[in-house]
């Protein structure tokens, strides 16, 4: 069989997973009567038991077929639970998923915190602008010298440059981008 016909196989655990954790059997070895069960069965199961213990003198007036109703009904309530299903879940766990959904804040959790959301503030921002008044006269970019090379014998001898006096008692623009807005005011 080549690479392309090749038959592939895919496997699917989650209905494995699903299965729920079952009592099924005592710990003498011995299994239960109609197990196994789950243990919202066997909660069910204990806390009726206990509400029909509590509750014995509203209901317990039938002698000793009390015992049996006593043992009957837990049992009755727990069978029921093995059939029921909610959204293919137990009851125990649906009433599980819907109070968690119902206790979860509305923006949602981050790192296990509520997450919160920021109180909407105004924002504020500063804009500021330069007018120029008509009577001051727009600086003139002055020509600078070009610096010839000199040889080393002469340095000493010959004068250093001065600078040119720019126009209206304004520096000479260092970088590019002061000559630039120079040139920008020009027009």
């Amino acid at each position: 069989m080549s690479a392309s016909e090749e038959e592939l196989i895919g496997h699917s655990y989650t209905r494995a997973r699903k299965h729920p954790l079952v009592i099924g059997k005592l710990p003498g070895a011995g299994r239960l009567p109609g197990g196994p069960y789950t243990i919202t069965q066997v909660m069910t199961m204990v806390i009726s038991f206990g509400l029909l213990v509590m509750t014995r003198d509203l209901w317990a007036h039938f002698g000793a077929m009390n015992f049996i109703l006593m043992a009957l009904i837990p049992w009755g309530l727990a069978w029921v639970l093995r059939y029921a299903r909610l959204d293919g879940r137990d009851p125990a766990r649906a009433v599980r998923s819907l109070l968690i959904y119902s206790s979860t804040p509305a923006q949602g959790r981050l790192a296990g915190k509520p997450q919160r959301a920021a109180r909407p503030r105004l924002a504020t921002a500063t804009c500021t602008v330069r007018v120029r008044s008509a009577e001051r006269p727009a600086p003139v970019a002055a020509a600078k010298p070009v610096p010839q090379p000199v040889p080393a014998a002469r340095r000493k001898a010959r004068p250093t440059p001065v600078p040119a006096a720019t126009t209206a008692g304004r520096a000479e623009p260092k970088t590019g981008l002061q000559a630039l807005l120079a040139s920008l005011d020009e027009h």
